[in-house]
């Protein structure tokens, strides 16, 4: 589903509306909740895809530090194959071929570890997942943009919520202690959480007759082959 990507600084907005908060010094932290919270609804509509171009010095190249999801990489024009990871994601964007001897592994410390010593730039590239960003020019920030979505909104809201609350800041009559998913940011947050992650995740109707085909055609493939071997015959 293609979604109107929106600034998530709205959702600081809606906790300033619905609360009586006379604090503003968690605004600077509300951009890295927001990511947190997204990574842990698993919510991917908002990224997008980009090429990063790198380069391998003593068997070792940095990953974009703007990178949310790595689909892949490429050397000289060939797809590099990941040593711990049988089934990889693909773009189209990433070259068919694959090489035999060049591959790559990832490491602890945001690099990957290749089979070749070093490159120069443009050799190695990253084909990357992203979230957008926007500078919020008033407090000079950079907003991740998020997918307009009302669940989605109030996910966040929650999220960041509990985070405050968990910090010792007091935020109207909202507690952890109270057994009242409209009072405990901590049961909302878990509530609203599956809801925004079906709601922004869902198919819409062009998506649905694409994986639709897909399934037809596979159907039809694996019928005519399964038929073909019942046909089969073994012959002395």
């Amino acid at each position: 589903m293609i979604y109107k990507l929106v600034n998530s600084k709205r959702i600081i907005g809606k906790i300033y509306d619905e609360y009586n908060i006379d604090y503003s010094g968690f605004i600077s932290r509300v951009p890295n909740w927001i990511f947190s919270a997204l990574g842990k609804m698993h919510i991917h509509m908002g990224y997008l895809s980009k090429t990063v171009d790198g380069t391998v010095t003593d068997y070792k190249a940095l990953i974009p530090d703007e990178c949310k999801i790595l689909l892949g990489v490429s050397y000289l024009g060939y797809r590099l194959p990941r040593v711990d990871k049988i089934n990889e994601a693909v773009s189209d964007d990433m070259p068919t071929l694959v090489h035999d001897e060049y591959k790559y592994e990832l490491d602890n410390e945001g690099y990957i570890i290749t089979t070749f010593e070093e490159c120069d730039e443009g050799d190695l590239k990253f084909y990357i997942k992203y979230f957008p960003l926007e500078l919020d020019t008033v407090t000079n920030l950079y907003f991740p943009l998020i997918p307009e979505d009302e669940n989605l909104f109030t996910a966040l809201q929650w999220y960041v919520l509990l985070m405050l609350i968990q910090r010792g800041h007091k935020v109207g009559e909202l507690s952890l202690k109270i057994n009242n998913e409209f009072l405990n940011p901590g049961m909302a947050w878990n509530i609203h959480k599956r809801k925004a992650k079906n709601s922004v995740n869902r198919f819409d109707l062009d998506e649905r007759e694409k994986y639709s085909k897909m399934m037809r055609t596979f159907l039809q493939d694996y019928n005519y082959y399964t038929q073909d071997a019942f046909n089969y015959k073994i012959t002395e």
